[in-house]
């Protein structure tokens, strides 16, 4: 027993020692991407090209934007960029694919995109996380929603959909449903499966003493984890949902739906997902975009939603002290309310959040918070192009801000590595 104890704490010590070198290496190579200040060039992502034909399972197709990156480094030092590849044109309603592209050089060059389907598909954002199988392998997971009733709209039959998506939507109650899918893959996004999260929207809630019918979320704030506290290895994930309290018509479309903000967690590693509180204030109608992160050392959570209004102060934020739960009401952050998303990070005591500066979608900028999100100091990292974005830690003190170039994606994907003494020196 004490030789295989002994044997145990060696491999573990080995594989440590194998991260940290593989750590060192990958900070090393944004080390050569940085200038003195601590912040990189313009990485250029994906670039949209009107013309180039790519060849998706049997058919030819063109893509006509980059839209709503998602990011994750794996744990062998590679960044992976998820994205919507919008197929010939750039409409919100047009049929897409997920994309993916990798870096192995920090993100100095980038690989030609390759597709988590080969099926065109009415979904929308997606989310991208680490997290390990039920049989112990390293998991790249990509989660996003499948709008039921524009599937429907577009495809009509519910036996081809269910021969070309492999869903039967007869199942759902209502067609103003979403479905949760979740891509993943366990061999660094070589090969990729699909399971499917039942049981999330098209369902009624009992949520603020009432009974509530979440009929849509889109999953767009990123996996965000608990490190600490109360609810320690929990995943959150904010974004827009649409749904009603009981009694409410039986809409035919989602967004006939009052448009609200919550997030859905996972206790068990991204394994299965539930549905948290409804922001219930005079707010909760009146924002929807979301995104969410611990602060506080794990004691809460801080969402911040995007406000619709033009002529709006700031972007609200709420606080929960019991995971996501339940919601204090609303205050206007100094985030400006530029009718566009905001993405959430953390980085030890520091909040991070990546938004456009301007309503015409440029000017992008790291909003930093050190009072757990009443605070936010704005950095410009972008005076071009930029709209729905994300910033993701990658090793060490390095982040990365990855953004839409365009109103929504028609130039394709940036990106900007960046050291977190940039923000202090700014």
């Amino acid at each position: 027993m004490r030789f295989r104890f002994l044997w145990v704490s060696l491999l573990t010590l080995a594989a440590t020692g194998t991260a940290l070198a593989q750590d060192s290496e990958v900070v090393h190579e944004l080390d050569l991407l940085v200038d003195s200040r601590g912040l990189s060039r313009r990485l250029d992502v994906f670039a949209v090209d009107p013309e180039k034909q790519y060849t998706i399972g049997d058919e030819q197709h063109t893509i006509g934007a980059g839209f709503q990156p998602s990011v994750v480094m794996d744990h062998e030092g590679t960044i992976h960029v998820f994205f919507q590849a919008r197929l010939g044109g750039s409409g919100d309603r047009l049929p897409k694919l997920i994309a993916h592209v990798t870096s192995q050089d920090g993100g100095a060059t980038w690989s030609e995109p390759r597709f988590v389907s080969t099926v065109p598909m009415q979904t929308y954002a997606m989310s991208a996380f680490l997290r390990t199988s039920p049989s112990g392998a390293k998991r790249i997971s990509v989660l996003t929603s499948l709008s039921i009733d524009e599937t429907i709209k577009r495809i009509e039959d519910p036996e081809l959909i269910q021969r070309r998506l492999g869903i039967d939507v007869t199942r759902f109650s209502r067609r103003a449903a979403t479905l949760v899918l979740e891509f993943y893959s366990d061999d660094l996004g070589e090969t990729w499966q699909r399971k499917e999260h039942y049981g999330l929207s098209d369902r009624v809630y009992q949520r603020n003493g009432r009974d509530y019918y979440l009929a849509f979320i889109n999953l767009i704030g990123q996996v965000r984890p608990v490190e600490a506290g109360p609810h320690e290895g929990r995943l959150l994930l904010g974004g827009p949902l649409r749904g009603d309290y009981l009694p409410c018509p039986d809409h035919p479309h989602f967004r006939d739906y009052s448009p609200s903000s919550s997030l859905i967690f996972s206790d068990d590693d991204g394994e299965s997902w539930q549905f948290a509180g409804v922001i219930s204030d005079d707010s909760a109608f009146r924002h929807n975009e979301a995104s969410a992160v611990p602060v506080n050392g794990g004691q809460q959570v801080l969402l911040v939603r995007r406000n619709n209004s033009r002529d709006a102060n700031g972007k609200m934020a709420h606080l929960s002290h019991d995971g996501g739960e339940t919601w204090e009401d609303g205050y206007v952050s100094n985030i400006a309310a530029t009718r566009c998303l905001q993405v959430l990070e953390t980085h030890g005591d520091l909040v991070l959040c990546s938004a456009p500066g301007t309503t015409d979608r440029t000017h992008g900028t790291i909003y930093v918070s050190r009072d757990g999100g009443r605070n936010w100091t704005p950095n410009l990292i972008e005076e071009g192009p930029f709209s729905y974005s994300t910033v993701n830690r990658l090793a060490g003190d390095y982040l990365i801000c990855c953004y839409s170039r365009g109103h929504h994606g028609e130039q394709g994907i940036a990106a900007r590595v960046f050291l977190i003494k940039w923000l202090e020196d700014e």
